[in-house]
Formats: structure tokens, C-alpha cells, sequence
């Protein structure tokens, strides 16, 4: 037994531990696949993440300084991008991070009840016009507007409209040419007086101002209203107000026109298609009428915005048409239909929406020795006899978001008309040529440049041959004749250009009020100041006697710029 061999394992145990080897041999990744996996769940993920995004977002804004459709679609572009990005990195924390399965549902949990929560924090979410967000919080309080209201002081007998009133949209031509006085001309050191400031409704409306009273639209809860102001104290003086609401995401809450201001009586037109005759001095309503619901036909997608117009015994409004280009004259006394415009013969339903009303106003003006009314509608330039609403030429300027909406401007030899607008359409010059024997009016292109003054709200000026306006929210001088640009510089938003002495007064969409020279070879910003904090300004100001007047969708406040 001593001389016997060494006892070996049973093969039973050998078996065994092969098998073990062989199934941990199944079970164990390749070194190339235990890589991937690790490179995955690493942090190189959200690292790698997060400098492609960032800089596709740099690259998108730096190459873009100026792009052809202006800021608003490089700012929907980094949204969207941004966007993607947190997308990305919370799919990655949720399915391929080291994080256990515990963890992750825990993080996404207060993630989501702090996503919900939030949103439902948020009352209202509004846009610039660049399509930068800014939200109103149910928590904040809204801003507490003046009930008690009184009566103008005056009577019809003595009711007078001058020169330097603005008794509708941009002044007496609608030009946005104010006469007054000489203004200061430094602001920081000899700074405007505040002359008062009062909280108002929400809308864009701008003021229409005659003798001692300040005329505007606004929001209150769930009626519009148009609201009399006294200039001097900013006190209400009495206040018209009716069922309707209008709100639109991007466009926001209220009412969009200007008040007319005409021969004792105040006419107006709200974002629903309330149109209404007021007397001046009591705000008692004398006619009201829908024009929308009269013709049985939808409104716009930003609301009815145009301002109505006084041409003899007619007030012109424009809510649009089935087939496009729809004025319409009333009775400026009873509110009864006059005529109505049977709108575009070539009109194709197919190009456009069924109620094309755009956003401008009508104005009237001499072309040909005629007097006609001139409508920049969502499709073109139209122009239409004054007496009978018929439509005499028309000139397509049109692009899929349909907004047209500064004023045309008729330029000085009387047959040539400026129209401008965003959305990668630009400016045009417009020749208007009276009948013929044998050929009706014409409106050709004499040309057309996609990438010049883009005005998107804003309006331009027309002063001693030259045009200066917003491109983009940056001003910008073009040789109307020619189609040049002369120069372009200075970032004010989609604010609104008034022209006083020569010099431009600029209300920036961010709330501050620029003064500056202009001429055809440069501009220089003279002063500024805030005027209006923490806003959005797409209201128009007004300028009389010297005194500016501002508002937004909370406030309104009036400054004397008059130089001593």
C-alpha cells in the first residue's frame, strides 16, 4: 500500500470545474464589447453631448449675425437644439448611465414633478419679436388699473384738431412725421421730467391725442375696452367697455388698433372686429357694430390690427374677405354699411388664407390726380376709388406668414409706393400708372430687393428722399428711387420710428427711447434712456407739444423732452 501511486481527483470534480470554466467563458464579454459598454455608461457621454450641442448653437449665432429671415428663426433654431440637448442627456442618465435603476427613477420622479409643477405655475407665456419667451406667473399680481372716471372738459362747438395733435395712427398723415418743438439733447444731463405714469390693460394700441385727451384700447379681465386719459395728470376720464377677449400665444392678449379721433367722436376697432363710434368728451357709445360677424367671415391669425379711417362722411375699416383685399366704408354717423370692396378677381384661395385682412392700416393719398385709398393687405398693395371701394390696381408682395405690416409710403414725384415687410419678402418699389385709352391703372415693380429693410411691426420714415426703418430691429437708410441700402447699424428690436426735426425718436422693444441724428451717410445716437424697464414695447409712441407718451401691456407714462 506504501508503494502505491498518489490518489488523483474523481472525474466527477473534473467535469465540474470544466464546466464552470467553460460557462464563465460563455457569460464573459469580449474586451472590444466590455469597452463599448463601459464608454457608454461613462460621463464621455454627457460631455461629448454637451460640446457638440454648445457648439452647433455658437457656430449657428455667430455665422448668423444677420440672417436673411432675421433672428427669430436662428432663435427657434438654438431653442430646438437645446432642446435636443437635454433630450439627449436624459435619455442617457435614464438607459446607459452607471446610476442604479433606483436612483434614475428617483431623479426622473423630481424631475418630472418639478417640470409639472412649473408649468403650472406659468399663466401666460408671451414671445418678442425675435421669439424669445418670457413667462407671467400665477403668483404675480396684475397691476391694479384706475376705475373711477370722469368727462372732458370742452364741447363740440370748440373741438379742434392741430397740426401737432395725432388724432390717429402715426399722426395726422399717418406718416409718423411729427411737428413741435426743439427736444433736449442730452438726456443724462439734463434728464426728461416724468410727468406721471399709470398702469393700463394689456394690448399694442398706440395713443391717440387731441387737445387734452389721450385716447388708447386695452385688456380689462374679460372686456376690451377704449379708455380716455387726461394728459396732463394721466387720470382716467371715462372708459367704454364691452364683452371680448382675444389672446393669441405669440401675439398676446388685447386689442391691436389705434383709436381715430375725428370732428368730436372717437372710432375704434377691436381685435374681435368690434368697431365703435364714441363721443370724445363722454365715451357714450353712439353706434357699435362686428364687422367679422356682420360678414360672416374668421379672423386673422393675430387679430383685426388696422386703424380706422376718416374719409368724408365714411370711416374705412378693414376686416379682410373671403377672396381677399376687403374694405369696408361705414356711415361714420349711424355705423350702416356704405360699400363694401368685392376684393381681388384673380384672387387663388389656395395661396392664402380664406380672410386676408394683414396688419397695416389704410391711408389715403393723391396718385394720378386721384384720391384713393391705399390698403398693404396680406397678399400686396391695392388701391381702391375713395367714393366706392372699387378696386383699381393691386400689386402681389406676399409670403406664407402673411404678415404686411408697416404703412406704405407714397413718395414725393406722387406715383411711386414704398412697401416693406419681413419674413424673407424685404422691400419693393411700387410704380402706380394712371388709365389709359386703351389699359386701366397699372401697378408694376420698378424693384424688388428680399433682403432690404425687412420691416416686421415696425414703420419706416420717409424724410428728404431717403427712408430710415427697423431691418430686422436694426436701423437702416435705403435710397427709395434706387434700391440701395446707404448704411445700417444700431440693434433697437421691433421697436417703432417717429421723425421730429430732422432727427429720429426710436422706442426700442426693450423699453428704451432713443434719440438720434440721421442723413443719408450715417446715423448717430444722440441719448437715450428707459423709459419703460423690464418690457416688451411693440406699442407705437406718440409725440405732442414735445411731451413723448409710452406704453406696453402694463404701464403707460408720459415724459416732457421739450429743450429748455
Amino acid at each position: 500500500m506504501n508503494g502505491s501511486p498518489p490518489s488523483q481527483p474523481s472525474q466527477p470534480t473534473s467535469d465540474a470545474a470544466s464546466q464552470n470554466a467553460a460557462e464563465t467563458a460563455e457569460t464573459a464579454p469580449a474586451a472590444g464589447q466590455l469597452k463599448k459598454h463601459h464608454w457608454l455608461r461613462s460621463w464621455g457621454v454627457p460631455v461629448i453631448t454637451l460640446v457638440v450641442y454648445s457648439l452647433a448653437i455658437v457656430l449657428i449665432r455667430a455665422f448668423n449675425r444677420d440672417p436673411f429671415y432675421g433672428m427669430a428663426v436662428v432663435n427657434l433654431i438654438t431653442f430646438s437644439l437645446g432642446g435636443a440637448m437635454v433630450i439627449t442627456l436624459i435619455g442617457w442618465f435614464a438607459f446607459a448611465s452607471y446610476f442604479s435603476r433606483r436612483t434614475v427613477m428617483i431623479a426622473l420622479a423630481i424631475l418630472l414633478a418639478a417640470s409639472v409643477g412649473w408649468a403650472g405655475s406659468v399663466k401666460m407665456v408671451r414671445f418678442d419679436g425675435d421669439m424669445v419667451p418670457t413667462f407671467t406667473y400665477r403668483w404675480e399680481q396684475p397691476p391694479e388699473l384706475q376705475e373711477k372716471a370722469g368727462e372732458l372738459v370742452g364741447n363740440r362747438e370748440t373741438f379742434e384738431i392741430r397740426p401737432e395733435d395725432a388724432p390717429a395712427f402715426r399722426g395726422v398723415n399717418r406718416d409718423g412725421i411729427v411737428q413741435g418743438p426743439a427736444l433736449k439733447q442730452d438726456w443724462q444731463a439734463n434728464p426728461p421730467q416724468e410727468l406721471w405714469r399709470t398702469s393700463v390693460g394689456e394690448g399694442y394700441s398706440s395713443m391717440a391725442i387731441v387737445g387734452n385727451a389721450l385716447i388708447t384700447m386695452e385688456q380689462r379681465g374679460e372686456n376690451e375696452a377704449v379708455t380716455c386719459y387726461d394728459i396732463k395728470s394721466g387720470k382716467l376720464q371715462w372708459i367704454h367697455s364691452y364683452p371680448g377677449r382675444f389672446y393669441e400665444a405669440m401675439g398676446g392678449l388685447g386689442p391691436r388698433a389705434t383709436p381715430t379721433i375725428h370732428d368730436g367722436f372717437v372710432y375704434s376697432m377691436g381685435a374681435n372686429g368690434d368697431v365703435c363710434c364714441l363721443d370724445f368728451f363722454t365715451g357714450e357709445e353712439i353706434w357699435q357694430r362686428n364687422v367679422l360677424k356682420d360678414l360672416g367671415i374668421p379672423n386673422v391669425t393675430w387679430a383685426m390690427s388696422s386703424s380706422p379711417l376718416i374719409v368724408g362722411e365714411m370711416v374705412i375699416v378693414n376686416p379682410g374677405a373671403p377672396n381677399g383685399n376687403g374694405l369696408m366704408a361705414l356711415n361714420r354717423s349711424t355705423g350702416e354699411t356704405v360699400w363694401k370692396s368685392d376684393g381681388l378677381a384673380d384672387y387663388k384661395a389656395a395661396e392664402s388664407p380664406s380672410n386676408y385682412a394683414g396688419y397695416s392700416s389704410p391711408v389715403l393719398m393723391t396718385i394720378g390726380d386721384m384720391e384713393q385709398l391705399v390698403i398693404f393687405d396680406g397678399d400686396g398693395l391695392s388701391g381702391h376709388n375713395a367714393g366706392t371701394g372699387e378696386l383699381l390696381w393691386h400689386f402681389k408682395h406676399h409670403h406664407g406668414a402673411g404678415v404686411n405690416v408697416a404703412q406704405p409710403i407714397l413718395l414725393e414725384n406722387g406715383h411711386q409706393i414704398l412697401i416693406s415687410a419681413s419674413y424673407g419678402t424685404g422691400s419693393a418699389l411700387v410704380e402706380v400708372t394712371a388709365p389709359t385709352d386703351d389699359s386701366g391703372w397699372k401697378a408694376e415693380k420698378v424693384w424688388h430687393e428680399p433682403g432690404l429693410l425687412r420691416s416686421k411691426f415696425s414703420n419706416p420714415v420717409y424724410h428728404e428722399g431717403t427712408v430710415y426703418g427697423l431691418d430686422e430691429g436694426i436701423l437702416m437708410a435705403i435710397n427709395p428711387e434706387t434700391g440701395k441700402k446707404l448704411w445700417k447699424k444700431g440693434r433697437f428690436g421691433h421697436g417703432q420710428v417717429l421723425l421730429v426735426n430732422g432727427q429720429v425718436l426710436i422706442m426700442a422693444e426693450a423699453g428704451d427711447l432713443v434719440l438720434g441724428d440721421v442723413s443719408p451717410d450715417t446715423f448717430t445716437e444722440v441719448t437715450r434712456m428707459t423709459v419703460l424697464p423690464d418690457s416688451r414695447v411693440w406699442n407705437p409712441q406718440t409725440l405732442v407739444d414735445g411731451i413723448v407718451y409710452v406704453r406696453d401691456d402694463k404701464e403707460m407714462a408720459a415724459f416732457d423732452l421739450k429743450a429748455d
